[in-house]
Formats: structure tokens, sequence, C-alpha cells
């Protein structure tokens, strides 16, 4: 039979902290709603209370109005943005000389803002000009003109095209840092509304990743509520507040507890530091001090590295499966650590050991209604047997049940005689 050392350690049934919570509020405020009692089940995210605080009502107002902020931003950004675009592709058109019509079908939906007339106005006028000049030069060459007229009008179309070039750098200039004004704008509005929403997270006691309750009600009865919910499915354990009750921060209002996993915590004496080597995730067993509860197994979590000056000892925490519900923190067990290596034995259930004058015997069957004490030595004790070092061999039978009668009917046999 293979056996393993063990050792005894007393030990407490615990909650596990990671399923064990205290819940605060961290904000002010009435409880106007307490949906939960003592005992109850929750599950994740079960609205436990509703509470009424004005300070968080503040808070999700100002996010409401750093949302609109932000939209009015992001609308201009978005206006600026096209405007740009809109005026490189204009001013794209007007070089490669597309026909007036052609540009006002074109850009009939494109945003240009005010440059739209500005620029397609000299451009009307340049076009034109360039007509002229056209015309101009033909009544030269036929010398229906004087070649003084053909100077004025290259002139003029000189001064409409350096015109026009000049008011679409400055009109370019000008939406460029229109835009980098507006999108510095959208920033400033977006970190405004996430300091404003992390203000509302950091009231409510809500992580980044969760959204709270309300944040974007824009409804002003719902704005000063609060939701508290459930971190996780367990049992409500006791409640700290009641209905109309005022809350301060801090303040705890419930506890919860996750029960279906439990902690052993144990303190290993010095004697007892061999179990040091045990590493997290190894099996130790857990015998329950109420009478009937069979010895569970349970797994180690994590062993202290510092030793209590006070007590000389280091805590030893394994977690115990406790789907049952058996099990209940404050309960004391007894925590058997394995020391030594398992080894094959020769073993006999531990009820079939007596002891008389400090000499351990075992009864074994010799026929019919007849049995024989053999002195034995043992050894090693763990879950319920008993190593025979010398006295036995293997496949002797030995008797388990009814040995402690045997045992005292020797004794009457022995003050008989």
């Amino acid at each position: 039979q293979p056996l393993r050392h063990e050792h005894l350690v007393p030990g407490r049934i615990q909650y596990d902290d990671r399923r064990h919570v205290v819940v605060r509020s961290a904000t002010p405020g009435i409880v106007v709603r307490l949906l939960v009692r003592p005992g109850q089940q929750v599950q994740p995210g079960e609205v436990l209370l509703e509470m009424n605080s004005s300070v968080v009502g503040d808070a999700r107002a100002d996010v409401l109005q750093r949302t609109s902020e932000l939209k009015v931003a992001e609308a201009s950004s978005k206006w600026a943005r096209e405007t740009c675009e809109g005026l490189a592709a204009l001013s794209q058109s007007i070089r490669e000389r597309a026909s007036i019509d052609v540009i006002r079908q074109q850009f009939r939906s494109v945003v240009l803002g005010k440059s739209r007339e500005v620029l397609l106005s000299t451009y009307s006028e340049l076009l034109l000009a360039e007509v002229q000049l056209r015309t101009a030069e033909e009544n030269a060459k036929a010398g229906v003109v004087p070649g003084r007229i053909v100077i004025e009008k290259r002139q003029a179309c000189d001064q409409l095209e350096e015109t026009l070039a000049s008011q679409m750098e400055e009109r370019a200039f000008e939406a460029r840092q229109l835009q980098l004004q507006t999108e510095s704008r959208q920033q400033d509005a977006e970190r405004r509304l996430r300091i404003a929403t992390q203000h509302v997270r950091t009231l409510l006691g809500t992580a980044d990743n969760q959204t709270p309750a309300n944040e974007g009600s824009d409804s002003d009865s719902t704005l000063s509520i609060i939701q508290l919910r459930a971190p996780f499915a367990g049992t409500v354990e006791g409640l700290s507040i009641s209905n109309a009750e005022r809350v301060e921060p801090g303040a705890p209002i419930l506890t919860l507890a996750d029960t279906s996993t439990l902690w052993v915590a144990a303190d290993l004496r010095q004697r007892e530091w061999r179990a040091l080597q045990l590493q997290p995730g190894d099996k130790v067993r857990v015998i329950p001090s109420v009478e009937g509860m069979e010895p569970r197994e349970a797994v180690l979590h994590f062993t202290g590295r510092e030793v209590d000056p006070t007590t000389n000892a280091v805590p030893l925490v394994s977690v115990i499966d406790n789907a049952d519900g058996r099990l209940r923190p404050g309960m004391f067990v007894r925590v058997a650590i394995p020391v030594a290596e398992s080894r094959t034995t020769l073993a006999v259930p531990e009820s079939s050991l007596m002891e008389h004058d400090r000499r351990p015997f075992v009864f074994v069957p010799k026929g019919a209604d007849s049995y024989e004490r053999v002195d034995v030595q043992p050894g090693l004790r763990t879950d319920g047997l008993v190593e025979i070092v010398q006295g036995l061999r293997e496949g002797d039978r030995v008797v388990a049940e009814g040995a402690f009668f045997l045992k005292s009917e020797l004794l009457l046999q022995g003050e008989t005689e």
C-alpha cells in the first residue's frame, strides 16, 4: 500500500479573499432602494441598491456638457477639413483651366466656405480676359487694332492670374490654419470629456473598461441615481445600511462572498517547516472537526515568506472546494501536510491496531470464531492506514471491525486467569 508521511496542523476555514468583498460607497448619498437581503444569492451585474447623490449628478451633468462641446468641436473640425480638401481640388481644376460651368457643376456640393465666390469670381474674370486677349491678338494680326491694345490685354491677364494665385494661396493657408485650430479644439474637448468621465467613474468606483450606470443619460431625474451592482456571483453575507439612510464616502454598505471555494489557513511552526518545500498546486488533506464530515482535498495556494515574530510561524493557505456548502468560514479543521515522499509498504486499517501495556498488536483470524493476538511494530500513520514494520506478512488477514471487542474479551480472560 503506498503511504506518505503526513503531519497534522490546526487550521481554520476562511473566505477566499479573491471572492469576498465589502462593498463601500465612493461618494456621499442617500439610499433610495435596497434590493437585497442577507443570505440572498446574487448574479454578476445584479443591482444591489440605488442611491441618490447630488455629487454624482453634478459630475454626470458635466459629462453631458462636455459631450455636447465635443460634438460641436467635431463638426467644426470636419467642416474645416472638408474645406481644405475642397480648396485643394478647386485649385487643381483652376490650374488645369477647366471651364467655369464645369467647375460650378463639379463643386456644387463641395464645402468651400467663403472662398467659393471669391475664387470663382476672379477665375471668371481671368477666363474672360484670356478670351479678350486672344481676340485682340487676332485683330492685331489683321491690322484692325494697334499692338498697344494687345499689350494692355496681356497685362490685364497677367495681373488677374497673379491675383488668383495669391487668393488661392491665402485661402489655402487660412483653411489650413482653421483646420489646425478646430482639430486642437476637438482634442481639448476630447480631453475634457475624458477627465469628466473619469471623475464620474472615480465617484462610482467603476473600472475604466466599464460604463457607469446612467453616465450618458440626459434625464434630470436619473443623473443623480447610483446603481451599485454585484461584481461577481455570491451571497449577501451582511447589510450595514437600510432604506433612506445617508451614506458617507468609504462607509461599508454590504458584504458579498462567493463560498463555492474557500481558503484553509494554517500556521506552520518551526518543526513543520519541512512543508515549505510544497509548491502552489500541491495537494493537502483537510480533516473537518465536524462529526460525519469526510476529509477533503485542498490545493495549496501559497506559503508565506515571512516568519511571524510573535508565533514563530509561517502561514500556509490552500483552496478547498465547497460546492455543497457544508464548510463555513470560521470552522476549525486539521490540515494533513505531506512531509516525505510516498513509499509502498505493508499497511493495515488503523481500526485494527490495538495497544495494551504500550505493546501494539492486531488480531489474526485462525479459524471459525478463533483469533490470535499478534504483536506488531507500527510505522507511518496516514489516511486511516498504519504501516506495519514487523509482525505481519503480505496477505495476512487482520480484524478491522470488532477488534476493540476482541481486546476487551482478551483482557477479561486475563483477569479471570
